[in-house]
């Protein structure tokens, strides 16, 4: 006996299907579950004569209806003339996985924005469809995508041709008299999120002098404290050696660099600001880190010793 889940999800697809003007090209349709409703997709089995459909559903039921009806509009748009489909243009491939982001957003945006105007409930509603856009353009400031958002949910009418040249230039949706404020703070966030290393950390950092000062602590530290280690974090550098974390420096101000120092045996931070214009001295802070690093490094040579009365006695 079938599952009742998997039952009604064929009774509902099958009484969607045939309200919609492609049920004459549909042969078959099999259903499959699967744990997420982020898994959820339509796959299109050409034959001669017609397409065999298979649903790949979450297996909950919440919003089933909408779910539904919103994956056989992307068959629909597929079967439609006036959308001129063409699967040789779709982008593919690692060099466009942006692009391919992009163009499955914009499209399901179509798709989505279709199913709210039927007054469908639907999991992928406009908030949750605005908030996965707006992610996923992390190079533009979150009032430009929302902007972007807007007017692709509001377009109404698109062509296959079209989604595809907004996923290639999503910037002819802007307001020509409205700049793109490339430094707002999401977009250094992202930059940073991306740009994982303690090298192009200090690389990003516009002034001059703060960019050698920052280097001087990394070389300073490189080779006055062996075996520390040296990574970069969403903020900045940490330093750490044998799993305690010494140091810190924050390099995501445009105007100072701070470097922050742990001492573990007093258990007290201290942090330092360097500017252009007046900063904490350079050599103290660079005395310091070897003054904390030394300790740490007794600390951990002295847990190193063995007890010799835990060795088994030799025969």
């Amino acid at each position: 006996m079938e599952d009742n889940s998997l039952e009604t999800k064929k009774t509902i697809a099958h009484e969607i299907l045939h309200t919609l003007p492609i049920a004459g090209n549909i042969g078959s349709t099999d259903i499959e579950e699967v744990e997420s409703p982020w898994d959820e997709k339509i796959i299109r089995i050409k034959k001669k004569q017609y397409s065999n459909i298979k649903l790949i559903l979450w297996k909950n039921n919440k919003f089933l209806y909408g779910r539904i009806y919103r994956l056989f509009l992307f068959i629909s748009d597929v079967f439609d003339k006036d959308f001129q489909y063409n699967h040789d243009l779709v982008p593919h491939g690692t060099a466009e996985s942006k692009i391919r982001e992009t163009y499955n957003h914009i499209w399901g945006i179509y798709v989505d924005s279709r199913v709210e105007k039927k007054g469908i409930e639907n999991f992928f509603d406009k908030t949750l469809r605005k908030n996965l856009f707006i992610d996923s353009q992390k190079s533009l400031p979150w009032t430009v995508s929302n902007l972007f958002f807007e007017k692709l949910w509001s377009r109404g009418v698109f062509t296959h041709p079209k989604i595809i040249d907004y996923a290639y230039n999503l910037d002819q949706l802007a307001d020509h008299d409205h700049g793109t404020d490339h430094d707002a703070f999401e977009i250094e966030i992202s930059k940073t999120l991306m740009d994982h290393t303690a090298i192009k950390h200090v690389d990003h950092i516009t002034s001059r002098h703060l960019r050698n000062v920052a280097y001087d602590i990394l070389n300073f530290t490189a080779s006055h404290c062996k075996g520390t280690f040296i990574e970069s974090s969403y903020y900045g550098i940490y330093f750490m050696y044998d799993q305690e974390i010494f140091a810190e420096m924050a390099t995501t101000r445009n105007n100072a660099l701070l470097i922050t120092l742990f001492d573990f045996q007093s258990n007290h931070r201290h942090t330092y600001t360097v500017t252009d214009q007046s900063s904490d001295d350079v050599n103290r802070i660079l005395s310091d880190i070897r003054t904390i690093y030394e300790r740490i490094l007794s600390h951990s040579t002295l847990k190193s010793i063995k007890n010799p009365y835990a060795e088994p006695v030799e025969e």
